[in-house]
């Protein structure tokens, strides 16, 4: 059996280097690969160097593993170890293609099968070999690790996958292209259109999914802009742990909010209309910062300061202040980061980028994998701008019109509002607090809180199928939000919120829509916070002009925590554990000296054990030669006795290279019931092979029957 075509494995490494932007291993190991057909070096290695070459590839998945994980991977760890594969498998690479023998056996990776082996040389038993070229498998290696690189996506990917595998099946065997005719030209047309069709699909649906009607997750933006209230169902949360906090000095905050919305229209919350009436993007900007009082000889020791019209900006870093350190993980194309509202300055924070928009909402691409940064929070500080005015485009009567953002209601929910806030009594003069006291004793005294929205969006729908709903839709003719305050009072957090804000609104107070975490899950032992994806919560912002301060307004019931469902597999305790654990190797992994620690630590055992390797090789190598005079050796008499070895090669495996076949056929005697027959025809052969004197006549007939005995006798 031979490996792949010449020039092959070469171009297949060139390929994975392009794809997976390294250029550098993938020209290294195509010119290693190559190389063996453009030397004579080779080494004798038998079983025993295969197996050290496989303990290698084992030992170097390993050190990829590691290593990937010190990068912070999560979802896509094991991806990334596999783009590595054809260095991870270039030690059994190596010695299938500098060694003499052409193929190696499955007891190379299998203990079992050398002990089968064994046993069946030790009794007599027969046994089949399993031999193979392993560069086939090293192709589909190298293949496999190119559809995980960053550029798979590109134009160049597909066209280039597929000339690879044209090349391939084109010198898979001796057939010709005549014996294949159309066929595998149809079928590698075929094959290539399915491909590429099934990769457009993917992609669009991949698109489609994260940007489209269900946007928002894969979009690390869209969550800056818009969120809406829940379609129909159960909502359900992953229970995997999003942030810690880590407490440092006095208290955790009780919300962190992750973003803020100002604008409400057909069940959605927007943000994009910004002060002075600029672009939504431009509104991201990055706060100041202020050297470390403490530390002013240090110039990377800062403080970002997160309220953004801060007059004095030392006051955000009052020793005094309640701190804690945020921990968690960030995509690395970037995503936002909770904050609590009253936050006043982030210290030993290392970011790429880190923006702030008028509402507070804080958006990161991070630096490293896992963010750690103290955070100072309390007091009177606010992340967000006060109420604006904004001033449109349009003109009425000569006079443009003057809008206020938040305190704008949708006309279609304008009514219901209006006697909603009447029942309750909050028109009349009260401070914000006492109306915000009103909204909560109505909510916590004739609402619940559910997990199911049982409120779809087709209203009118839902009451040709209900008559309870179809007498209260004919009567008011109500939105999901109208239905939610006067008809079923029964949702989650996102219509507390939503009703709250517009609420309040109608009040004559300037509210904003706020998504965010809860911070309800104490460790006991350690007293840190751990905030998952069941902690997902959502609230609102309400201005108090008499204060000139904004206020966190939270009026969904306060047994909601209660209420939520034990989402957590039996494995979710080992699962916290494994990323925490993660989590602070990385904190650590990232602090001034300790890379350089890891690294010797991996480094070291690996290089020693690359030299003692390369050293032996050195000593051990060999020059395959036509003849020591270089000139060819005569070819001697080929006799029918050859005919034996492929029946032979199933029972006894691949024959040594260098090994005579007398001597490797004889190995079967124990297998034949005439092993006298073996002897006669070995006899027959070296005569006929080795004796300078002219054959006897009928010896050539005689072992031509003695080999038809023995392979029928092998074969039975």
């Amino acid at each position: 059996m031979t490996g792949p075509p010449r020039l092959l494995l070469g171009a297949a490494l060139l390929f994975w280097g392009g794809m997976t932007e390294r250029a550098v291993p993938g020209l290294a190991c195509a010119l290693l690969m190559e190389g063996a057909h453009w030397t004579r070096v080779r080494w004798d290695f038998k079983e025993r160097s295969f197996l050290v070459g496989w303990r290698l590839s084992v030992l170097l998945l390993l050190f990829a593993m590691v290593l990937v994980v010190l990068q912070g991977e999560g979802r896509n760890a094991m991806a990334k170890v596999f783009s590595w594969l054809p260095v991870i498998l270039l030690p059994l690479q190596f010695v299938q293609a500098y060694g003499l023998s052409r193929t190696m056996t499955m007891g190379t990776f299998s203990l079992l099968v050398r002990r089968r082996r064994e046993h069946s040389m030790k009794h007599g038993l027969p046994f089949r070999e399993v031999s193979f070229s392993f560069g086939h498998v090293y192709f589909c290696a190298i293949l496999l690790a190119a559809c995980l690189g960053e550029l798979a996506d590109s134009v160049a990917f597909f066209p280039g996958l597929l000339i690879l595998i044209s090349w391939a099946v084109a010198g898979a065997g001796s057939w010709s292209w005549k014996k294949a005719g159309l066929a595998l030209p149809c079928a590698l047309a075929v094959t290539a259109l399915g491909g590429w069709g099934g990769q457009v699909g993917l992609s669009a649906l991949y698109h489609y999914v994260t940007q489209g009607r269900f946007g928002g997750e894969g979009d690390p933006s869209a969550r800056e802009r818009q969120t809406s209230l829940g379609s129909l169902g159960t909502i359900k949360q992953s229970p995997e742990i999003k942030w810690r906090l880590i407490p440092e000095q006095g208290d955790l905050p009780k919300l962190i909010r992750v973003a803020s919305y100002a604008a409400y229209r057909t069940t959605t919350w927007y943000f994009d209309e910004v002060p002075g009436g600029g672009n939504f993007a431009k509104d991201f900007t990055t706060p100041r910062t202020l050297a470390n009082p403490a530390n002013p000889a240090d110039p990377d020791d800062e403080f970002v300061i997160a309220p953004p019209d801060l007059a004095d900006l030392n006051v955000a870093v009052d020793p005094a202040l309640p701190r804690f350190r945020l921990r968690g993980a960030v995509p690395r194309e970037g995503g936002l980061l909770p904050l609590p509202a009253n936050a006043a300055a982030l210290h030993q924070f290392v970011f790429e980028e880190f923006d702030r928009n008028s509402l507070g909402t804080f958006k990161l691409k991070p630096l490293q994998p896992v963010i750690d940064a103290r955070v100072l929070w309390g007091g009177d500080f606010a992340t967000e701008k006060p109420p604006w005015t904004t001033v449109g485009e349009r003109e009425v009567n000569g006079r443009q019109i003057v809008r206020r953002l938040d305190l704008q209601i949708p006309r279609i929910e304008a009514a219901m509002l209006k006697e909603v806030a009447d029942e309750i009594g909050l028109r009349e003069g009260k401070s914000v607090p006492e109306k915000i006291a009103l909204l909560q004793r109505h909510f916590f005294g004739k609402f619940r809180y559910t997990r199911y929205n049982s409120i779809p969006r087709d209203i009118k729908t839902w009451a040709d199928r209900d008559r309870k709903v179809a007498g209260y839709v004919a009567a008011k003719d109500p939105t999901m939000l109208g239905t939610f305050l006067q008809f079923t009072r029964a949702g989650h957090c996102e219509f507390f919120a939503t009703a709250s804000a517009l609420l309040l609104r109608e009040a004559g107070v300037p509210t904003r829509y706020v998504s965010g975490f809860a911070v309800m899950e104490i460790d006991p032992e350690s007293g840190e916070a751990r905030v998952r994806g069941t902690h997902a919560h959502a609230w609102c912002r309400a201005w108090d002009e008499a204060s000139k301060s904004w206020i966190d307004v939270d009026l969904t019931p306060p047994d909601w925590a209660n209420l939520e469902p034990d989402q957590a597999s039996r494995f979710q305790e080992l699962s916290d554990w494994i990323q925490l654990r993660r989590e602070n190797l990385l904190v650590w992994r990232d602090r001034p000296g300790n890379m350089a620690i890891i690294t010797a630590v991996l480094l070291t055992p690996l290089l020693i054990g690359l030299a003692y390797i390369g050293r032996n090789l050195w000593r051990s190598r060999s020059r395959v030669d036509a003849g020591k005079d270089g000139r060819p050796v005569a070819a001697l008499p080929v006799t029918p006795l050859s005919a034996l070895e492929k029946p032979a090669r199933k029972l006894l495996g691949e024959r040594p290279p260098g090994m005579p076949l007398a001597p490797w056929l004889a190995q079967l005697s124990p297998r034949l019931p005439e092993p006298g027959l073996l002897a006669q025809a070995v006899a027959l052969h070296q005569s006929l092979r080795f004796d300078p004197a002219e054959p006897e006549a009928g010896q050539l007939e005689e072992l031509q029957q003695l080999v038809t005995r023995l392979r029928r006798e092998l074969t039975s």
